[in-house]
């Protein structure tokens, strides 16, 4: 999804998680010969990871050379170090979901100015779902506006997380 009524990064940081989510795919139809790599206890990157975050940074740096970028694998900063704008990536965000088979993970790509979350988008490469948002603009899943809950009690909401156990 490219379109006219987004902003122009949020269009590319869309075309760069739509890569990276091609990659995640492929992957994932023989996640077992997928090679992973242990960073601590229930800390696991893989090839895939390392591959999409390739792919997003150079989608990202291509567009807009100027531009910083903190990517999570990698550890390590990428393109202008003293930009105003600077992308967070999470190539391949649940990680553990993906090398168990569970299909709920994602490409998490956020984009701040001077130190503020601007644009984001979250792709969701298995069931091919996009969110987007942008500052004062709302945020969008699959280009329907979506919006939080009226609920005000947390025991009437539902609560779902992601997080790997780790101990202590």
């Amino acid at each position: 999804m490219s379109s006219p009524n987004l902003h122009p990064m949020l269009n590319v940081a869309i075309k760069a998680a739509r890569a990276a989510g091609a990659i995640i795919n492929r992957a994932a139809l023989d996640v077992e010969s997928v090679r992973i790599s242990q960073k601590q206890i229930n800390d696991f990157v893989t090839e895939v990871d390392h591959a999409s975050e390739r792919v997003i940074i150079e989608t990202l740096l291509t567009a807009y050379p100027g531009h910083g970028i903190i990517a999570e694998e990698s550890g390590s900063e990428h393109g202008a170090k003293d930009s105003e704008y600077v992308w967070i990536i999470d190539p391949l965000d649940g990680t553990t979901n993906f090398i168990h088979g569970f299909p709920v993970y994602c490409v998490s790509i956020a984009l701040a100015v001077r130190g503020k979350v601007e644009q984001a988008v979250i792709y969701d490469p298995s069931r091919n779902d996009l969110f987007t948002s942008t500052k004062g603009r709302g945020a969008f899943l699959n280009e329907r506006r979506i919006r939080v809950s009226k609920r005000t009690q947390l025991k009437e909401s539902l609560l779902s997380t992601g997080f790997p156990f780790r101990p202590g």
